[in-house]
């Protein structure tokens, strides 16, 4: 329920804000303390996703789902 609702609030903002590249980003499944290390991504890999969604170039996608990395349907 949780991702249901942060990625109907990245559309919400994305619409409120039009000059603003708003987007949400899954870094993917994480090896560390958190997944017990049974993740498939090393941290960097997972924080390289992400990074990657920040630096998109102006006039991007916004409103938009990215999963580890690559734009993605809601789901």
């Amino acid at each position: 329920m949780a991702q249901v609702a942060m990625n109907a609030y990245t559309r919400i903002l994305a619409r409120r804000h039009p000059a603003l590249r708003v987007n949400c980003a899954h870094p993917g499944y994480v090896k560390t303390d958190m997944t017990f290390d049974s993740g498939f991504l090393t941290p960097e890999e997972g924080g390289r996703n992400v990074v990657t969604v920040a630096l998109l170039p102006d006039g991007g996608p916004t409103g938009a789902f990215f999963d580890q990395g690559k734009e993605a349907p809601f789901v």
